[in-house]
């Protein structure tokens, strides 16, 4: 076991990892987050990355691709499942959940731990994990990395890109600070929590039947937009439907509307013709009226003219009566008076 170089394949970084498991090579290295000098000297002392190339390291992290078992669901809830490594084509479904494996298997010593963002290209692209999730000092086996496509298209990831960076923080553990005896003994009754063994190098399916005992796991989004298209369309079939219902109830009051107006037109007509007749009526009346009323002036007439010719007639008969009694006089008057009238009359020059 040569420590100065690299691991030579993953035996042999297995081997260091438990050789260093809780010995730590470098104890004067600060406990905080190692800068890419410490990344290195732990990773080729404590094997605790394997497969590892310096070329990956940034300044306080290192970059991960996507390397191993590839798994999610489709639409109708069926598992499917993918080997990827560099190179090899992987589209995520547009609102969907893919879990992935990375290339490097962890062995940590339980003294470092680990967190591992996804790289911000992906996030510009839509691309969604949960940041900074913790693996704590002891994990052995491959991460399993869960993916969420939150946009509305197929999103192509590059393998030949690395997926996320990974932070490594160096604890506490072992750390003996100087106190007093009893203090010291407190100190001493307390037990380390390593990591569990039996949770090691578990396979993908072991982590997602934990997780959700073995259902499938997909986005609710799919579901969210189907409900919703499916409330779209019910909608449009209420709205047709009262658009339907008011339209018939919109005939029926126009049905209704039209039949007492016909009623008002009919009484109208027959109230106008009623009208008419009794017009016609009072015109005959008026009419016959009229000519009697010119029957009895032309008869009134007639009667005057008559009148003042009796009135006449009965005039020249009272002339003649008096005429002739004038005459009568004369006649009954006494013979000595008539002498004596005529002698008057014979002496007279």
């Amino acid at each position: 076991m040569n420590l100065a170089n690299l691991p030579k394949d993953g035996d042999d970084a297995k081997a260091r990892a438990i050789r260093f498991e809780n010995i730590d090579p470098f104890p004067n290295v600060p406990r905080a987050l190692l800068s890419s000098f410490e990344i290195a000297d732990y990773a080729r002392v404590t094997g605790m990355m394997w497969p590892f190339a310096e070329k990956q390291l940034k300044s306080a992290s290192y970059e991960v691709f996507i390397g191993g078992e590839v798994i999610w669901w489709d639409g109708k809830g069926r598992r499917q499942t993918k080997i990827v490594k560099r190179g090899t084509p992987l589209v995520l479904e547009a609102n969907s959940i893919v879990f992935a494996q990375v290339e490097p298997i962890f062995r940590l010593p339980n003294y470092i731990a680990i967190r591992f963002n996804l790289r911000i290209t992906h996030v510009h692209r839509g691309l969604l994990l949960g940041t900074g999730p913790l693996v704590d000092p002891g994990f052995h086996g491959k991460l399993l990395i869960p993916l969420h496509n939150l946009t509305s298209t197929d999103y192509a990831i590059d393998t030949n890109e690395a997926l996320i960076w990974i932070e490594f923080t160096k604890t506490s553990f072992g750390y003996q600070p100087e106190v007093e005896d009893d203090l010291a003994a407190q100190r001493d009754a307390r037990s380390f929590k390593g990591f569990p063994p039996d949770k090691r190098y578990l396979d993908p399916d072991k982590y997602l039947r934990k997780a959700n005992a073995g259902n499938p796991i997909q986005s609710s989004i799919p579901n969210a937009i189907a409900k919703s298209a499916d409330s779209a369309r019910k909608a449009e079939k209420s709205a047709r439907n009262i658009q339907n219902i008011g339209l018939i109830a919109a005939l029926v009051a126009g049905a209704g509307i039209a039949f007492g107006l016909y009623q008002i037109g009919q009484q109208f007509t027959s109230m106008v013709q009623n009208s008419q007749s009794l017009i016609a009526s009072i015109s005959t009346d008026a009419k016959a009226m009229a000519e009697k009323i010119t029957t009895l002036s032309a008869d009134n007439k007639s009667l005057a003219d008559e009148s003042a010719e009796l009135k006449d007639a009965n005039e020249k008969l009272n002339v003649r009566m008096n005429e002739l009694n004038a005459q009568l006089e004369k006649l009954n008057s006494p013979p000595r008076k008539r002498a004596r009238k005529a002698l008057a009359k014979a002496k007279r020059p």
